[in-house]
């Protein structure tokens, strides 16, 4: 009995920060679990598109945030430091949450496309220094456990915000789930904005100086 405690103790013990980028990410699509599975049905029925307009609105997220992610990646690797990483992670939520709220006023399909423009570079923001910091926070006993940790709750996340996404927008109309998409992702980066304490050493932030490198820390 004391060895199987022992082992689920050491399973669910995971590094601070990645607990939090795993709540951040919880969060996050708590709120965009609400909006993506309605997106087509906001499309045909508030703002007069038809189904080849979802598919062009889905194809400008996915370029954006496609033309954006591996060279932004791949500058983030050569700025030595996690300072970098971590302002793009924080401004990357922010243009995320922007989009959502403008989502709210959209009443054209052109304003649709510009904010699903929006809406890419702010994921691809995101998803740059989300996996980079994160990656190098990982316990090396625990990395296929904790990648599968962050996939469950994203997972978790977006079932129970399609599920109460379509119950809300029923009841209230979209502009709520969009309302609410915007600030889950304002709680996602304020989250995340407590995490430069341990991310930068005290010492560090006084004296403004850059971590001079990328390699993770030894947190629990």
């Amino acid at each position: 009995m004391q060895t199987n405690k022992a082992k689920k103790n050491v399973i669910l013990q995971l590094n601070i920060i990645v607990k939090r980028f795993i709540i951040a990410d919880l969060i996050l699509f708590s709120g965009w679990g609400l909006i993506s599975p309605l997106m087509s049905i906001f499309i045909v029925q508030k703002i007069n598109g038809d189904l080849i307009n979802v598919g062009v609105t889905v194809a400008i997220y996915w370029f954006i945030r496609s033309i954006i992610e591996l060279p932004l990646s791949n500058k983030l690797d050569e700025i030595r430091g996690e300072k970098d990483d971590f302002y793009a992670l924080i401004v990357g939520l922010f243009i995320v949450a922007i989009s959502a709220f403008t989502l709210a006023t959209v009443k054209t399909i052109n304003q649709l496309y510009l904010v699903q423009a929006l809406q890419g570079f702010g994921f691809a923001m995101y998803y740059s220094s989300w996996s980079g910091i994160f990656s190098r926070y990982l316990d090396k006993n625990r990395i296929a456990f904790s990648w599968s940790a962050d996939h469950i709750a994203v997972g978790i996340a977006s079932a129970f915000g399609g599920i109460f996404g379509g119950l809300i927008a029923t009841i209230f109309g979209f502009e709520y789930i969009f309302i609410m998409g915007g600030i889950l992702s304002l709680v996602a980066a304020f989250v995340l904005i407590s995490v430069p304490k341990i991310i930068f050493p005290k010492s560090t932030v006084n004296k403004g100086n850059p971590i001079l490198d990328h390699s993770a820390k030894s947190i629990t």
